[in-house]
């Protein structure tokens, strides 16, 4: 029994095992990646689209939004310079400013941060020959004021690229500590305390550091062998691991040359310094003007404004965060199934796009084949490798399936109807919905509802007809209903007194847009004909006899007694006998014989 029993524990164990073997697969591109490392933009506001003319000469309009920041980008630092007089024309962003862009970048988790120049830390005012405690800690608080609380932002980046004195640094050591008590690692509030830099002087910070939650380094031309110098040099007063290399674009007008995105994708700035930071656990990377991502130094590209498709920095976020080069890939060919409906792209055109995906040997050119090379070229210039992995968790299975059928319909339809319309606008709708840069599960699930609700309300019923030659009706009318494009065969009924004579429309055939009838037309059957009688020559039926059984007669003697009495007499000897013997064994049996 305990064997019996050792044998099916056994049994129910491997089946249980088994089970993980039939688990559903996930819906999400399973990346092997996490994007915890920091990555910081410096977004020059005077670009913003709300900003019109605000410090510069050039008379192209601006055209990026904080509402492109793409996912992956943690901290935002907000880069202001507003001229004396421009005032007004910067208030526009402002306002949009703390009104959208500051809760919709939060509902994100960024964090937002405001720039300022060191040479502001010195401006404090104070009575006598050096600042008292009181003085540093109310301009702390009007700082905070001007710069940061009316926008609901979520720290400070201290801009340093002079070289102060031995008293300049003594206020700023002021100013800073003061400031350290409402933001950054000492106020342990959430917000953020950046110190930035392209120097190696320590003197401004080596007395302050532990005040700050990154050191923001400006290494703008150079390579990892700069990062790794600097990340040494400032080791002694910060962790490696809050260290944050940067790099910068081309601005427009800007005589410096740096070249960060100088191709071959691995011989670029970016892809090294990513590496490193990935690599050596530095705090994340940074990057300056990405508004200007993707341009040149050459013409038209240096003195003119214009769209980017964002290339670098999205490739960086993935770079620095160790993504390989087959989730990038995977990533990429779903946003283009997405894509491929309200961009009317041909079974030819994605196989092109996919066979260049598939090509890709770096994460560079496996997003090139959506975002192109530059604006111009691109697929989609809003492509969002991070935002698409978060996207993949949304079936779009049955979106696809609707999709395929709506357009099959569409191209077979002859007639323009309300419900023809109706289905070109849900579809549309859909299209533009997964084609568009997010959705939610729900926004998708009531889409693909209303589109299949309105391809259910293109095909129109076969009304069956029975009637007679003069159009009465003889059985009640069957409507049949199905899918677009269904075969149908329209059901004949046999009905009494009547005989089919003819059919109208089609028997058998298929469901489109437009309703269908068949009509059986029967006519009344005639009776079976009497049979006419003349008097002159009289019509004789022949009657015929109905046969009568032959006699048999008994040839044996008529009297003797009837066979069934003959045969119950002779059965009882047969039964006494029996009956006699039984008895004579039992009185045997009683003796002992």
């Amino acid at each position: 029994m305990r064997k019996k029993s050792f044998i099916a524990a056994i049994i129910v164990a491997l089946c249980i095992s088994l089970v993980p073997m039939f688990a559903l697969p996930s819906r999400a591109v399973q990346a092997e990646e996490s994007t915890n490392k920091n990555f910081m933009i410096y977004y020059r506001a005077w670009r913003d689209v709300e900003m019109k003319g605000v410090n510069t000469s050039l008379p192209d309009e601006n055209w990026i939004s904080m509402s492109d920041i793409p996912y992956g980008i943690n901290i935002v630092n907000v880069f202001s310079y507003v001229p004396p007089g421009q005032e007004e024309l910067a208030k526009p962003f402002f306002d949009k400013l703390k009104a959208e862009y500051e809760p919709e970048l939060h509902a994100r988790g960024v964090k937002l941060i405001r720039g300022f120049d060191y040479s502001k830390l010195l401006a404090i005012p104070y009575a006598g020959d050096f600042p008292t405690e009181q003085e540093f800690d109310s301009y702390a608080k009007a700082l905070l004021d001007e710069l940061m609380i009316p926008w609901g932002l979520d720290g400070l980046d201290i801009d340093m690229e002079t070289h102060p004195t031995a008293d300049e640094v003594k206020i700023s050591d002021g100013v800073v500590k003061a400031l350290s008590k409402y933001i950054g690692p000492k106020a342990n509030n959430g917000t953020l305390f950046l110190y930035d830099t392209n120097a190696q002087n320590m003197n401004p910070f080596k007395n302050v550091s532990d005040s700050f939650d990154l050191l923001a380094y400006q290494q703008y031309g150079s390579g990892p062998s700069r990062t790794e110098m600097a990340a040494n040099a400032y080791a002694p007063y910060l962790p490696k691991s809050q260290f944050l290399p940067g790099l910068t674009f081309p601005e427009e007008q800007d005589r410096n040359r740096w070249y960060d995105t100088r191709l071959p994708y691995e011989d670029s700035n970016i892809y090294q310094v990513a590496k490193h930071v990935r690599e050596n656990d530095l705090a994340g990377m940074f990057l300056y003007a990405f508004d200007r991502d993707g341009k040149t130094y050459n013409e038209p590209d240096i003195n003119s404004v214009s769209p980017s498709n964002l290339l670098w920095t999205k490739t960086a976020i993935l770079e620095v965060n160790g993504y390989s080069v087959d989730t990038a890939k995977a990533l990429a060919k779903h946003h283009l199934q997405r894509i491929k409906y309200n961009r009317n792209l041909t079974s030819e055109q994605v196989t092109e796009v996919e066979s260049a995906i598939e090509k890709a040997t770096n994460l560079y050119e496996a997003n090139v084949a959506i975002l192109g090379a530059n604006f111009e070229t691109a697929l989609n210039p809003s492509y969002d490798p991070i935002l698409e992995q978060k996207l993949t968790s949304i079936y779009l299975t049955s979106a696809f399936s609707a999709l395929d059928e709506a357009n099959a319909i569409l191209s077979k339809v002859k007639t323009n109807s309300a419900d023809i319309e109706a289905l070109k606008n849900t579809k549309e709708a859909l299209e533009n919905l997964i084609g568009g840069k997010k959705y939610s599960e729900s926004e998708v699930n009531q889409a693909v509802e209303e589109l299949l609700n309105s391809i259910a309300a293109v095909p129109k019923p076969v009304t069956v007809s029975y009637q007679d030659t003069d159009g009465q009706k003889l059985a009640e009318d069957v409507q049949l209903t199905g899918k677009f494009g269904g075969s149908y065969e329209a059901p004949q009924k046999d009905i009494p007194n009547y005989t089919l004579q003819e059919v109208k429309g089609t028997e058998r055939g298929t469901f489109t847009e437009t309703g269908q009838s068949v009509t059986y037309v029967y006519a009344k059957s005639a009776p079976k004909p009497a049979p006419v009688v003349d008097d002159n020559d009289p019509v004789v039926e022949e009657v015929k006899a109905e046969p009568v059984p032959p006699v048999v007669k008994n040839t044996e003697d008529t009297a003797k007694l009837p066979q069934t009495g003959d045969k119950a007499a002779s059965e009882w000897p047969v039964v006494v006998g029996a009956l006699a013997v039984f008895a004579s064994l039992i009185v045997l049996r009683r003796k002992g014989l």
